[in-house]
């Protein structure tokens, strides 16, 4: 549900590297009505069939509005509000694996164990089927081939808001009330972020799907901190092994938790992305890079509706 998300800590800095972002100065408008209108504004954005994003951030929280000093009427305001869209799928990436890998090694071993068994009794002909074994199981084990899987891709905004606050007396229709206006610096970050698709593991080959999870495993491992990272099962054994490890919702659950864990950080996010982003062929790659630009469209008409609302409702208008 929209606003329940506490919206992470993040700084004007942090917002300028983001892969689009747009800024705007809105003067002499009540900064908790302003962030009503541009949480309901997020809200409002629409996909093709339905609402695109869902927000992060309440204003009582998010919204802070600090007095310099006990007795002024002045004071500075900081907020944070966050919006991201659903998961949807952009392409396929493509990894080298071994199809025959886990066949290859049974045989590899199954053809050392007969030969060992053979020279031992003297009987060479077996001895000589074992040999056979392991030289068909190798060249399994050695073919290679690649393999698509779907890759999907969430945008993501963050808006921060900071500026100085100063109490004034308004008349209105022979009313005179107090209330606060801000003059405040706004910027509006968009960022895309990608993930490899998990629902459709049932539609992958399991030996591929292994190879998948593995170089999951290695993404995670070259971005987080060495105490963080997972272990790799590679090679003659990991092939070997995977006889015993064939579990579709197994395979699922430990794709879901390593992306989930990568997803948590936005930095570690956006470093997982580069890496996907180099799996994919330069059409879905193009394809991606016009969705972004297509997101700078929605910051900046962010920012002119917010602007057009300031003129209307801002002090000028009701002082």
């Amino acid at each position: 549900m929209s606003g329940k998300g506490e919206v992470p800590e993040y700084s004007r800095q942090d917002l300028r590297k983001s892969t689009r972002f747009v800024e705007g100065d809105y003067k002499g408008i009540n900064p908790r009505e302003f962030y009503r209108r541009l949480k309901r504004r997020l809200e409002e954005v629409q996909t093709a069939n339905d609402f695109k994003y869902e927000t992060r951030g309440v204003q009582d929280r998010d919204l802070q509005i600090k007095s310099e000093q006990v007795g002024e009427k002045t004071g500075r305001v900081d907020g944070r509000l966050a919006a991201e869209s659903d998961w949807e799928f952009i392409g396929n990436g493509s990894l080298e694996y071994r199809p025959y890998g886990p066949h290859g090694a049974l045989g590899i071993l199954v053809g050392v164990l007969v030969t060992l068994a053979g020279g031992l009794s003297n009987e060479m002909a077996i001895a000589g089927v074992g040999i056979l074994g392991v030289l068909v199981g190798g060249y399994y084990y050695f073919q290679t081939d690649t393999h698509g899987f779907p890759v999907v891709r969430k945008d993501a905004i963050r808006v921060l808001i900071t500026g100085e606050v100063s109490e004034r007396t308004i008349e209105d229709d022979d009313e005179r009330r107090t209330d606060i206006f801000a003059n405040m610096s706004v910027i509006y970050a968009g960022d895309t972020f990608v993930n490899v698709y998990s629902d459709n593991l049932d539609e992958l080959p399991w030996t591929f799907r292994e190879e998948l999870l593995r170089q999951v495993k290695r993404w995670h491992n070259k971005i987080v901190v060495q105490d963080q990272r997972l272990e790799v099962n590679d090679g003659f054994l990991a092939h070997l092994s995977s006889w015993s490890n064939r579990s579709l919702e197994g395979d699922r659950q430990t794709l879901e938790s390593i992306q989930q864990a990568l997803n948590e950080s936005f930095d570690v996010r956006l470093e997982y992305t580069d890496e996907l982003l180099e799996q994919l062929p330069s059409d879905v790659q193009d394809e991606l890079s016009e969705q972004q630009d297509a997101l700078r469209g929605e910051l900046e008409d962010l920012a002119e509706e917010m602007d057009v609302y300031v003129e209307r409702e801002g002090l000028e208008q009701t002082a």
